[in-house]
């Protein structure tokens, strides 16, 4: 089975053994594709767990719960991506469809930080 990442590699050899907790994301980009099919596959803990610890209890977990629970993710475009020591920035467009409603595109440019050998999640920024 391909990736829900669309990096067109096998789920087996792309995100499933992040997902499955056996192996951490090797940069920030393998990290916010992980996150994008925990996202496609209902994995909300998976979101969590890959959220730096230092923001963690700042995510409002009942909305953006319901949230993944009300979506099905479409595609996934990785715009740029770039690493620099412990620090990460991966921009890409993702598109997703709530409910019967039209489909949706979110271009984001996220943060990621490395911190004890694992990438985390820090923050993103809408674009456009």
């Amino acid at each position: 089975m391909k990736c829900v990442c669309g990096s067109g590699k096998a789920y087996d050899d792309c995100c499933g053994p992040l997902l499955a907790r056996t192996r951490p994301a090797p940069s920030p980009e393998a990290l916010m594709r992980s996150r994008y099919a925990a996202f496609a596959l209902k994995d909300f803990d998976y979101v969590v767990e890959t959220t730096d610890p230092d923001t963690r209890d700042l995510l409002d977990h009942e909305s953006n719960r319901a949230w993944m629970e009300q979506s099905h993710f479409l595609d996934l475009l990785v715009l740029a991506s770039s690493e620099k020591g412990s620090r990460g920035t991966v921009e890409f467009v993702a598109t997703f469809q709530r409910g019967d409603g039209p489909a949706q595109t979110h271009h984001e440019r996220s943060q990621f930080r490395k911190h004890r050998g694992r990438w985390y999640f820090i923050e993103g920024e809408a674009v456009g």
